[in-house]
């Protein structure tokens, strides 16, 4: 129950103000003495005075109740519905609640009389005999008991009841009384706990003595009750033990209490004793134990003794009392783990020198292999928190060379872990056959003081070895000390093994040092091992690949400009990839950026090896990083340092990367494919919009076109003109003349022409059109071609008939139908060809998507209109319904004359099927047409731009694959000049004032975004400078002060991560875990002192 809110029932009353003729009398408190007489005034003024509830939402009758006046409740109770009794407050407090926490026998009696419910549970699962029982008002539990409805066992929060609460408070009276009124002994809570698990758990001795007393007056012998287990198998004991009060365990123990009952973990009360450092305790315990050897070495769930138990938390007193009484010094647990192993692994250093001094076993290992010595590294100090004299005992300096799972030995951890005391003093007791050891993947201590950056502790080995073989050999993979420090980017260990006379080895994939620090992005380090071999830079793995190859894979931007500043030789490995094929095709754009920003671009972007794997890295870049290219085209435009306004100023566009040297066209070597316009089909054939739209691809096509493609083009079109205006002159003179017979029949007469005539207009139209019978993808033309055939053909023999008249009729719309689309390569109107070819598509789809809506009106229309000759027949009402659906609904000569006249057979249907189309086909149908049409015509725009520069660049490769190679060099061009503030010839005027705009703006919205940023980077350059000057301060403050350290330094971006010796990952960090600060601050005040 919440008891947080008695203070505010305390201040909380029901005041009223009573009202006289005159004046207003004060508040009176109405509980405050238990004036019935005037709580009788007031129901008579307000009936509903009863019924209201307080802030804390308790009605007259709990403060009644609370107040002890019985007169109040009596009269309360015959005024109202009894079942006020019940209600309750915010915290689920009825009246009789409120009695019982004042204490008011009286109003306990009173309302119990009334006929109150004592089992309603408030919202702390509490009920007035709860309440009772907690407050020790043990005279209400008599009151509250003397009525048959009070349930004595009644369960509330966690199941406990009555009898479990009396235990937990040792309210030995309570416990009396509830047993005296049949309350259970034999009742559990719902952790399974009975009333003395409670009682135990409490401390309550008195308690327990009285419920083992009236359990034996019940037939519980007092063994078996002592004895009583939970859900868990826990028995009072356990609960007296992890309670910690001695007297409550003493008589668990006198009353025959199992010492070794095992819960379901399998832990006996010696265990949890154990755990606790209760000496005194446990020789309770083990002193109540006939057969002390078959408790002391009894093991729980995971395989632990007491004496494992005592040794985690350093127990040494207890844990020499184990051994005394014959606990198993070398008893293993699940993980393998020995006392003096446990000991170890937690620190327990008073209690590893007692097992040390006892004669535990050393050897012992656990699952990882690790021994003693191996823990003992771990820890934080390492080997200085064991004794000299431990250090040289026999079997100690024996575990030096004993190796873990993984072949590792004590000296392979302290190297790797850094710890340059505990490397001293192995190293002084081992010499150099610790030394010599290699763990499991060939590697000693040196390559493990390399990898991980230990300066010092690889300063101490390097004094050590006599043999100069350890210092340039390589473990499984070839890898030597220097390959590990370079791969780690451990500067002052590279320094440090060249210093020594470490050699330049590749490892067994032919990977030097340089390559492994190059892989990381260690610049640094890179730095130190080329300034001290050169020779470096160019070497190759087994694969081909340099250094440079291995850094630009990564994305080491500044690894890949150190090596193409120092002068990096660009070469092809054996799959024909250059280092910017590897940074391509692994999307790293920064390193792309930086090569194309650096004085060698033009070299690595040419390095390329035709007809191989790899084609030409300008290709890629538009396949996997159009933002490359994008950087590549701007690097293109070139402005002049003239002022913006000048006469002079100009913007140079160059074409070089855009398409290959007109000199590879020249060669006669035909296993060279040269391919006009390459970059420019890579761009249409990946749908790199952006980047034809750059304007250095616009300026390169209208070069082109300027240069040869209008003319082409133009000459193209002429020639089909040829062709097309004698089809069409033939068709207005040889119109023929239809009469129509007595039957009825239609008779068409042909104009007789000439053979000279039609021969010449033949060899006109097809003069210069055979070639696109070979063009599958040309349509128009094959169509346009065929008909003027079966046109030709029979005028040329004057042949009877008038189909060919109607192939020839086809055949002149389809080719001014072609003639438009020769319009869709020029700049200014082939866009809108184009767009109108894309929603002609999308109209179709929908008329195709739409025509059995067509068909059904239609043949409506043709079963209801029997009198109109639009819909005689099926075709026609198809056609007819078609005209409709565009607007032209004809409606008082097809609907409306015929209605007025009683033509229309069947009126009201009629009407009702053409309203339905009216709103169905003209409104709704066509409209919906129009907006898919032209909705997304952003979209559609995009896609004809993109067409028509496909079509303009198709253009363009196949003229230039047919041109000679002495045209193209005439009016090919390198690059083009504009000056955007001279006059210009109307060719270039457009393009210019849509670039000289562009640069404007792009001026004018970026000049205070540009300013801003550099500003922005001259602080923080500044504060850069100010960091590393500070940097280099305190360096000089800790050498001047002789501190030593072990640090990891880093001079990249990647940190240093253990992919080995899983065990070793519970222990502290050390390096670059700890504070740099730390022994400048201990150095400082050791001074001080």
């Amino acid at each position: 129950m919440n008891f947080s809110s008695a203070a505010a029932r305390q201040s909380s009353c029901y005041s009223y103000v009573i009202e006289d003729d005159d004046s207003a009398v004060p508040r009176i408190n109405v509980f405050e003495k238990g004036d019935l007489a005037l709580l009788e005034n007031l129901v008579r003024k307000s009936p509903e005075v009863l019924k209201e509830k307080d802030e804390c939402g308790a009605s007259p009758l709990h403060h009644a109740a609370a107040g002890g006046h019985v007169t109040l409740i009596q009269f309360i109770t015959t005024v109202i519905d009894s079942q006020v009794l019940n209600s309750c407050d915010e915290q689920g407090n009825v009246p009789l609640h409120w009695a019982v926490e004042s204490n008011k026998a009286e109003s306990c009696r009173a309302l119990l009389d009334l006929g109150a419910d004592p089992n309603i549970l408030n919202m702390a699962l509490l009920s007035p005999l709860h309440l009772a029982v907690n407050f020790g008002h043990n005279n209400l539990i008599e009151v509250l008991l003397s009525y048959s409805s009070t349930d004595c066992n009644l369960e509330g929060d966690l199941g406990n009841n009555p009898m479990i609460l009396a235990c937990s408070i040792n309210n030995c009276e309570a416990l009396s009384i509830l047993i005296k009124h049949g309350a259970r002994l034999c009742q559990q809570n719902k952790l399974g706990h009975f009333p003395i698990h409670a009682a135990a758990f409490a401390g309550a001795k008195k308690a327990m003595e009285v419920i083992l007393k009236a359990g034996e007056e019940l037939g519980h012998s007092v063994v078996s009750h002592i004895n009583f287990l939970d859900k868990t198998k826990c028995s009072p004991l356990h609960l007296a033990v992890r309670g910690g009060n001695f007297e409550t365990i003493r008589l668990c123990i006198a009353t025959g209490a199992k010492v070794d009952q095992q819960q379901n973990d399998r832990s006996t009360p010696l265990h949890l004793a154990c755990t606790q450092g209760a000496t005194e305790v446990v020789k309770l315990m083990l002193s109540s134990f006939d057969q002390v050897e078959d408790i002391i070495n009894l093991t729980d769930g995971a395989h632990q003794t007491p004496l494992h138990r005592a040794t985690i938390f350093d127990h040494t007193e207890l844990a020499e009392y184990l051994i005394s009484l014959g606990a198993d010094l070398n008893s293993t647990d699940c993980k393998g783990n020995s006392p003096l192993l446990l000991a170890t692994t937690c620190g327990a250093w008073r209690t590893v020198a007692l097992l040390l001094s006892k004669g535990a076993n050393v050897n012992v290992k656990d699952r990882s292999g690790c021994n003693f010595l191996h823990l003992a590294i771990l820890q934080p100090k390492g080997l200085k928190n064991l004794s000299e004299e431990v250090l040289q005992h026999n079997n100690v300096k024996a575990l030096l060379n004993c190796e873990d799972h993984e072949g590792c030995t004590p000296l392979h951890y302290g190297c790797r872990l850094g710890i340059h005391d505990s490397v001293k003093n192995m190293l002084g007791l081992s010499g150099q056959v610790g030394l010599a050891c290699k763990s499991r993947d060939k590697k000693s201590a040196l390559h493990f003081a390399a990898q991980y950056g230990r300066i010092n502790t690889c300063h101490r080995l390097l004094e050590t070895i006599k043999d100069s073989r350890l210092l340039n050999e390589g473990d499984e993979r070839g890898l030597t000390p220097l390959h590990l420090a370079s791969r780690g980017g451990h500067t002052k260990v590279v320094q440090l093994l060249l210093r020594k006379g470490a050699l330049f080895h590749s490892d067994y994939k032919g990977l030097t040092c340089l390559h492994h620090a190059a892989s990381e992005g260690y610049t640094q380090t890179m730095d130190i091992l080329l300034s001290a071999n050169p020779k470096l830079m160019d070497k190759t793995d087994e694969d081909g690949n340099t250094a440079l190859h291995f850094a630009a894979r990564e994305g080491h931007v500044a690894a890949v400009r150190l090596m193409l500043a120092r002068g990096a030789e660009l070469v092809l490995n054996k799959n024909d990839t250059s280092f910017l094929h590897e940074s391509l095709q692994n999307g790293k754009k920064d390193v792309v950026n930086a090569v194309i920003d650096s004085d060698r671009c033009a070299e690595a972007l040419g390095l390329f090896r035709p007809n191989s794997s790899q084609r030409c890295p300008i290709l890629d870049m538009i396949e996997f990083l159009p933002e490359t290219c994008k950087h590549l085209l701007d690097c293109c435009m070139k402005e002049s340092d003239d002022d913006h306004n000048s006469p002079d100023y100009h913007i140079e566009y160059d074409f070089e990367w855009l398409e290959a040297p007109l000199t590879v066209k020249k060669l006669n070597d035909k296993t060279l494919k040269y391919k006009p316009l390459a970059a420019l089909n890579a761009m249409v054939q990946y749908n790199r919009i952006e980047l034809l739209n750059h304007p250095v691809c616009k300026k390169y096509l209208a070069m082109k076109w300027v240069a040869y493609g209008s003319t082409a083009h133009v000459l193209n079109m002429f020639l089909y003109l040829l062709g097309l205006l004698p089809l069409t002159h033939l068709i207005v003179t040889l119109r023929p003349t239809m009469n129509i017979t007595n039957t009825g029949e239609h008779q068409i007469t042909m104009v007789p022409i000439s053979f000279i005539e039609v021969l010449i207009t033949v060899v006109t139209i097809f003069k210069n059109r055979w070639n696109y019978f070979k063009d599958f993808s040309n349509q128009c033309d094959w169509f346009s071609a065929i008909f003027s055939l079966l046109f030709i053909i029979p005028v040329m023999f004057n042949m009877d008939g008038s189909l060919h008249w109607q192939a020839g009729a086809v055949a002149v719309f389809n080719s001014w139908v072609g003639f438009l689309l020769y319009l869709q390569r020029f700049e200014g109107v082939g866009i809108y060809v184009v767009m109108f070819g894309e929603i002609m598509k999308t109209l179709v789809r929908i008329v195709l998507l739409f025509m059995y809506l067509m068909l059904a009106f239609g043949l409506a229309f043709h079963a209801l209109m029997l009198n109109q000759k639009e819909f005689d027949s099926v075709p026609l009402s198809v056609m007819q319904t078609f005209v409709m659906m565009v607007g032209e609904l004809n409606y008082q000569n097809n609907f409306l004359d015929a209605y007025l006249n009683h033509e229309l057979p069947f009126g009201l249907l009629t009407y009702l099927i053409f309203v339905n189309f009216v709103l169905l086909m003209p409104i709704l149908l066509v409209n919906l047409m129009i907006g898919l049409a032209v909705g997304d015509i952003a979209e559609v725009q995009r896609n004809a731009a993109l067409k028509r520069i496909a079509m303009q660049i198709d253009l363009h490769t196949a003229l230039e694959d047919k041109l000679p190679y002495w045209f193209m060099k005439r009016v090919d061009k390198p690059s083009i000049t504009i000056y955007p503030n001279r006059k210009c010839s109307r060719v270039w005027e457009e393009d210019t004032n849509d670039v000289w705009s562009r640069l404007q703006v792009k001026s004018q919205s970026c000049t205070k975004i540009e300013n801003e940023l550099m500003k922005q980077k001259s602080r923080m350059k500044q504060m850069s400078s100010t960091l590393e000057k500070q940097h280099n301060l305190l360096k000089l403050i800790i050498q001047k002060m002789e501190i030593n350290y072990e640090a990891d330094e880093y001079d990249g971006p990647v940190d240093i991560k253990s992919t080995k010796w899983p065990s070793l990952s519970q222990t502290k960090p050390r390096g670059p875990g700890a504070s740099r600060w730390v022994p400048l601050i201990r150095a400082i005040d050791s001074k001080r002192k």
